[in-house]
């Protein structure tokens, strides 16, 4: 139970196992146990809830560990977290992943296009064909702005100054997560014009919600991954069909050829404690039991605070505690069959401005998806994020709600047929990363030593966001269970692509003028 359970060997009762908390950790690019006298030691359960890019990734290395390892999913089959749709070019470790998994579900790189209420606000080339700059003026210099003048382009460059100062670390979360987004343009003289169409677009396509309602740590380590660190950080690759067909599903096959048990329709309500060792013994989902000796919460965050809020000792603690302190959002996802031929122009589309709160995509699975690329009708999917007000809205008024946005995009939409529609609401399926919410955060490692997190919405170091985040988290929590238990192989992480020159001269320049700055007496006397 908890991996504390003594064998007997050899007739002779072994010393008292240590409590889990007392137990050595080890470090190191390998670890293995010694089997015991009596021959091979049990396998240890490890139990991964939330069957997304974060649990897949999980089970799946614990798995070639030799783990036995229990995934529980909340639908019928794997099922892709809410969040970007596509597959930026620095998402390596998932790449890696696909070459593994030996099957090619992506498009080519792909042409993107912002939108505002007055049609065409950017488009965005395909960066790979453009010769390369230095960062971040590939990525000012190369999109077309049909309408915003040059001079409101230019107040882009004083923000570099905060992408110098963000270098990810907990100093830089903290003293950024103190603000909004709006505060930091506002605060570095960003025009009105080019936060509204350019700005604001990507913060509500990221991270789901209006820059007043996100924090300036969020919004610049998104900015610096997708789009100011590297030039072609901003090309993405789109999954030619459902990311659930295309790669979960062989995905699965394989992990379940190699020992996994995938348990579906199992949502954990609440966990047991071992009193003994202070370890988490089991999680309970209704009425089922699934003892487990180590556990990764691979869900989001409204799942696992109903998992606090059912569980009295985990309540107590603060770190989880905190959790209920966190904001989420609820998205909702609009397929829509169109009776005719409609051009495109771009296959990704970012919308806002349509009104205060609300940002949205739509992307062209016509030209995407292998099954329609053939028919003579137009396939679109709309996602509405921050959609609390649409929520309680019947299907008919949501599709028409989405259609008339369609429409102010572009125009092709007036007069067709919706043929078939499908709608699916995502109610608090995202973390609001509100201001003030880092401090609340969970971390990879909990205060019970054998329960572990992952999922895109925790704090750690790689850099990386989205579904990228999400598939390295899971990682990390599989070789913080091989370190707990000290036995298996760690999974091999790709770092994220370093700073170009310029930008880490400068980031070393400012970390030495931060140096020199807390010397100075009483500085600390101020309001930072």
């Amino acid at each position: 139970m908890c991996g504390c359970t003594a064998l007997v060997a050899g007739g002779r009762l072994p010393p008292p196992a240590l409590p889990c908390w007392l137990r050595r950790r080890r470090r190191g690019s390998s670890i293995r146990a010694e089997a015991s006298p009596g021959g091979e030691s049990p396998r240890k359960k490890v139990a991964v809830a939330g069957a997304g890019w974060a649990g897949l990734a999980a089970a799946h290395h614990l798995v070639k560990q030799g783990y036995d390892v229990t995934l529980l999913a909340a639908e019928s089959g794997p099922t892709e977290e809410v969040g970007l749709r596509g597959f930026w070019y620095p998402y390596r470790n998932i790449f890696s992943l696909v070459d593994e998994l030996g099957i090619s579900p992506f498009t080519g790189w792909n042409k993107a296009a912002y939108y505002s209420p007055q049609g065409l606000a950017v488009e965005f080339p395909i960066f790979h064909n453009q010769p390369r700059l230095p960062a971040p003026f590939g990525v000012f210099g190369y999109p077309e702005f049909p309408n915003l003048p040059l001079i409101d382009r230019l107040t882009s460059i004083p923000v570099i100054a905060a992408v110098i100062d963000f270098d990810n670390t907990d100093t830089a979360w903290r003293k950024y997560d103190a603000m909004t987004a709006r505060e930091l343009f506002k605060m570095y003289g960003c025009s009105q014009r080019l936060y509204k169409e350019v700005f604001e677009p990507a913060i509500q396509a990221a991270l789901f919600a209006p820059g007043e309602q996100c924090s300036a740590a969020a919004t610049l380590g998104m900015l610096y991954y997708y789009m100011l660190s590297h030039q072609e950080n901003s090309d993405f690759l789109l999954c030619r069909g459902e990311v659930e067909e295309k790669i979960f599903s062989p995905w699965l096959k394989l992990l379940e050829l190699k020992g996994l048990k995938f348990v579906a329709n199992k949502l954990p309500t609440s966990l047991t404690i071992d009193n003994d060792s202070g370890c988490i013994a089991a999680i309970v989902c209704g009425e089922d039991v699934y003892e487990t000796d180590a556990f990764v919460s691979a869900m989001g965050i409204s799942p696992l605070q109903s998992i606090v809020m059912n569980s009295p000792f985990i309540q107590s603690d603060r770190e989880f505690a905190n959790l209920l302190r966190l904001s989420t959002i609820n998205v909702i996802s609009i397929k829509l069959w169109f009776d005719k031929k409609i051009t495109i122009p771009k296959v990704a589309n970012v919308c806002s401005g349509f009104d205060d709160s609300s940002g949205w995509t739509f992307f062209d699975l016509t030209s995407i998806y292998d099954d329609y690329n053939e028919k003579q009708i137009t396939v679109v999917e709309a996602e509405i994020y921050n959609a609390s007000h649409l929520l309680p809205l019947n299907d008919e008024h949501i599709v028409s709600e989405a259609l008339s946005c369609l429409i102010k995009c572009i125009q092709d939409f007036e007069g067709v047929t919706v043929v078939q529609q499908l709608v699916r609401r995502s109610p608090s399926s995202v973390m609001n990363f509100l201001p003030g919410s880092y401090k609340y955060t969970l971390r990879g490692s909990t205060s019970f030593p054998n329960l572990f997190v992952a999922g895109d919405w925790i704090v750690n170091r790689h850099g990386s966001f989205s579904k990228e985040k999400a598939y390295v988290t899971g990682l990390e929590a599989a070789n913080r269970v091989v370190d707990y238990f000290g036995n298996g192989d760690f999974a091999k992480i790709i770092a994220v692509e370093g700073d170009e020159a310029h930008i880490e001269a400068l980031r070393n320049l400012n970390r030495r003028a931060n140096e020199l700055k807390s010397q100075i007496p009483f500085s600390e006397f101020f309001l930072q």
